[in-house]
């Protein structure tokens, strides 16, 4: 009796201004809210059906919390589960847990009574031990945090204070409902006055029988139209296109809605070309994490962890921290320069040796060296201490979305993890224009519609069985009364109730990979489909760029596009213009790149290509150099390691006791090759990118292999023979880095310069090997070839093979006196043979000759491309047009070579 006269009492003094609005979602919420305050309502609470559940069973419970439930699984795992144990270590196995286990709770099914039940063994066996799985997860969620059943079950046991609580509720924006609620909304409904508002919805037909008011509104009739896109990337564009026709004649950005039934595969043209659009455009379902930069952030630590050390990833990952983290502010921005240059810093201990040789900055922050070292260190952890490296470097949203993506799975899956995330984007959407799921538009229709993607394989979606609980084991009728493909065709069904002005709805003829789609059965066939090119021009282009190409002639008379005209025109012309290297005389361009010190390598650019010689010198471009870990060394790379191997050998050989190169024996020899071989290889090891552990170590024998067999080759050594390997000449750095002892014994001053006559040419670089007789009248030159001969020994191969020539007239030229220089060229790979260059004293006359006229040239503004261009090893090809090597060189190589006659004769000679 007392507790009749006490629902009686509730009743009657009920709040008539308290009104409960149950929504579908956070969106739902946003959008009522926005509602509410711009009607000036008040009283007015706004809920999902969880909560209204668990503010009415009190005592703080509570629903729970996705995170807490991914969390509790993650721990359970650990556990013995039985049949699970076979698959519970594999990726994906916690995220189907965490579905399985919702779908369960939300059908209000109980595991253990489903297993009692079950008619086979196999059902069974899978039964119990997801019953022991979700016993395991219970015990550790929070004592206040329970399932729906539990929850619904507290709340009955509280349902007479429901009017007092909630006053009238009306439930908005549903076309179904979880079974574990519906008998507690039966209860409700005896306490308080409890509104279905359907609008234009179709209602259920357990609600039509639980006597439950049903709300219903007259059906929109929209206007509607169909269209055929090329791609999905076109879908999103012309989807733009209409909003901004919309906005152009009056709507406002709050009654535009562009949807699709999953709108995942959409997101990244939407993000791309809503920005590039400039319109208030907000994602409901949320943006990626990685489009932030708290979540590039975190992406940057995951890549060092799951990829190891390198410059390019540590010097990122700074940055980063240094944008985002207020205590790595201290950091200056080019901190990166004071790197050893070239070093590749694959690990924490190279990190570590490259911080402390930096030199204390002068910088007003202090010394933030002690800050490099904390973040080496801190990742030096490595990635099994993927939540402790994240716990000391990160704060914030980053730190958020760091220890969500470890909820998600293991620290080896970080970068799926991450990709997966996602964040509010931070835009009202009662100010701006919505994209997100049809679910959520159907819950909180607007005017103005777009839907994409009617195709046969994504709306409606085909529905798939869970994992976990297969139909054999629980029928899905039981487990997910409102299966994915019912809740497209409901979504897809409201909408077009509901919209009142316009629904737009579009497919693509192909997806992104160029396979045609099928068209989706609720396609609105009975429309007359518009078929869209990409090529179309619209009435009202979503952006600048899509204006610009949309509307050619417009491009046309941009100075940029008349430009770019002009270079495809000057490229595919019978002239040679600007865009081929034609400059104006003298400019001071061309005469700065010429007043330099020559190396072999720059006067083959010049003789060769004075286009390519431009662009190094005068440009100052360069081919894009590998920093990480290379699969394999280039022919180049090899090359220097060669030398390197070479010069080491025999500066050992030469030093004081041990008795010269010459009168090494072939055991020396090779006791000194490996003994170099091993230096070089910790050199290199500590400053430059080498291959991983097994070819760097087969690298390295074969290098030591040809520096033994270039240095035991049979020859008489001169009466009194030293030899030098790698001696610097001209001048340059090289020469400069040198100590006074160092060059005092050099066969010559190192810093004396090197012209030739009559050319104004100043020459430097360094000598592979160099013999010279006791009393300086005979010498030799070796310059070593890594590579493999091909065809008869070269003299000057066409201006490319310029090294024996210069190097004969620059020891001529530095050791005084009467000289006999041989200069030859040896193959280690190939024959074992030597090959001099015949007469050097006519070359270089030829090569003066040809060195004067190139220069002429390129200073009259000739600076063409020439037969270097056309080598398949060419390393400035990026900067050639696209194709050059099958048009563009094939048409103006003739007419260079008309242009530079003067050099062209010394392209043919052998």
């Amino acid at each position: 009796m007392r507790e009749r006269q006490t629902e009686t009492l509730d009743r009657e003094s009920k709040n008539t201004f308290r009104k409960t609005r149950v929504i579908h979602s956070r969106y739902g919420w946003r959008s009522h809210r926005t509602e509410a305050a711009l009607a000036g309502e008040q009283g007015l609470g706004l809920l999902t059906m969880e909560q209204v559940a668990a503010r009415l069973a009190g005592g703080f419970l509570r629903p729970i919390d996705p995170d807490a439930l991914k969390a509790a699984v993650a721990e359970s795992v650990s556990e013995p589960l039985g049949e699970l144990d076979s698959i519970k270590t594999l990726p994906g196995f916690q995220r189907a847990a965490v579905a399985s286990l919702s779908k369960v709770w939300r059908a209000g099914l109980k595991l253990d009574g489903e297993a009692a039940a079950a008619t086979s063994e196999t059902a069974r066996t899978r039964l119990d031990s997801l019953a022991l799985l979700e016993r395991e997860v219970l015990s550790r969620l929070p004592a206040n945090q329970l399932r729906p059943r539990d929850l619904a079950a507290a709340a009955a046991r509280r349902a007479v204070h429901t009017p007092s609580i909630f006053g009238r509720i009306e439930i908005h924006g549903r076309t179904e409902m979880s079974p574990v609620w519906r008998s507690l909304l039966a209860l409700i409904r005896r306490k308080t006055d409890v509104v279905w508002v359907a609008e234009g919805r179709r209602s259920p037909d357990w609600l039509l029988d639980s006597g439950t008011e049903v709300k219903t509104s007259k059906q929109a009739k929209p206007s509607g139209r169909a269209f055929s896109c090329a791609s999905p990337r076109h879908e999103v564009l012309e989807a733009l296109r209409w909003a901004r026709h919309h906005l152009a004649r009056g709507a406002l950005p709050q009654q535009i809605a562009i949807t699709a039934a999953s709108p995942e595969n959409w997101d990244d043209h939407m993000l791309a070309l809503g920005e590039a659009a400039n319109l208030p455009l907000h994602f409901i379902h949320g943006r990626t994490a990685l489009s932030t930069a708290e979540g590039q952030l975190a992406a940057a630590l995951a890549e060092i962890l799951l990829r190891g050390f390198s410059r390019t990833r540590v010097v990122r990952l700074a940055a980063l921290l240094r944008s985002r983290i207020q205590r790595f502010n201290a950091l200056p921005g080019n901190w990166w320069q004071a790197l050893p240059e070239g070093a590749p810093l694959l690990d924490a201990a190279r990190w570590r040796r490259a911080i402390a040789k930096m030199s204390r900055p002068e910088s007003p922050d202090g010394d933030y060296r002690p800050l490099l070292e904390e973040i080496i260190g801190t990742l030096a952890l490595g990635r099994n201490k993927a939540k402790s490296v994240g716990e000391r470097l990160l704060e914030g949203r980053a730190l958020w979305l760091w220890r969500k993506a470890l909820m998600e799975g293991p620290p080896a899956a970080l970068d799926i993890t991450l990709t997966g995330l996602r964040v509010d984007d931070r835009i009202e959407p009662g100010a701006a224009m919505v994209w997100g799921p049809a679910s959520a538009i159907a819950a909180v229709p607007r005017p103005l519609c777009w839907l994409v993607g009617l195709t046969s394989r994504s709306w409606p979606r085909r529905a798939a069985e869970d994992p976990l609980l297969p139909n054999h084991v629980i029928s899905a009728e039981r487990l997910d009364p409102r299966p994915v493909h019912e809740a497209d065709r409901r979504d897809f069904e409201t909408i077009m109730r509901t919209a009142e002005i316009e629904v737009v709805c579009s497919r693509a003829r192909r997806d992104s990979e160029g396979r045609l789609n099928g068209i989706s059965p609720l396609y609105p066939h009975h429309r007359e489909e518009a078929y869209l090119a990409q090529s179309r021009e619209p009435e009202h282009a979503a952006s600048e760029s899509d204006r610009l190409m949309a509307r050619p002639r417009e491009f046309s008379r941009r100075s940029r596009a008349k430009s770019a005209l002009q270079t495809w025109i000057d490229w595919h012309g019978p002239e040679l213009t600007g865009h081929d290297g034609v400059v104006r005389k003298d400019h001071p361009l061309l005469l700065r790149a010429l007043d330099r010190r020559q190396s072999a390598s720059s006067l083959v650019k010049l003789l060769r290509d004075p286009l390519g010689y431009l662009w190094t010198y005068g440009f100052r471009w360069r081919a894009p150099v590998e920093t990480d870990e290379p699969l394999t060394l280039d022919s180049l790379d090899f090359g220097n390691l060669l030398h390197e191997i070479l010069q080491g050998t025999v500066t050992r050989l030469e030093d004081p006791g041990a008795g010269g190169f010459a009168a090494a024996s072939t055991e020396a020899i090779g006791r000194a090759v490996s003994q170099s071989t091993y230096e070089v290889k910790t050199r290199w090891d500590e400053s430059r990118p080498v291959p991983p552990p097994a070819i760097w170590l087969r690298t390295l024998a074969d290098a030591a292999e040809l520096a033994d067999l270039a240095l035991t080759l049979q020859e008489a050594p001169l009466p009194g023979q030293a030899t030098w390997a790698e001696v610097p000449f001209g001048g340059g750095p090289l020469a400069d880095a040198l100590g006074d002892h160092a060059r005092t014994r050099l066969p010559w001053d190192p810093r004396s310069e090197v012209e030739i006559p009559g050319t104004g040419i100043r020459i430097g670089g360094s000598i592979d090997r160099f013999d010279l007789a006791g009393d300086r009248s005979q010498g030799r030159v070796t310059d070593y070839k890594s590579g493999k001969l091909r065809g008869r020994p070269p003299q000057i191969k066409g201006g490319a093979e310029l090294q024996r020539c210069l190097y004969a007239f620059a020891v001529r030229t530095l050791i005084h006196g009467e000289l006999l220089v041989e200069t030859r060229l040896l193959y280690p790979r190939a024959d074992q043979a030597l090959h001099p260059l015949e007469d050097p004293e006519d070359t270089l006359d030829r090569l003066s000759m040809h060195m004067v006229a190139a220069s002429a040239l390129f200073t009259q503004g000739k600076a063409l491309s020439g037969p270097a261009a056309d080598e398949p090893w060419y390393d400035l090809a990026f900067a050639l047009p696209g194709g050059a090597k099958e048009s563009y060189l094939a048409a103006k190589l003739p007419l260079a070579k008309e242009v530079l006659r003067d050099i062209a004769p010394l392209w043919s000679e052998p």
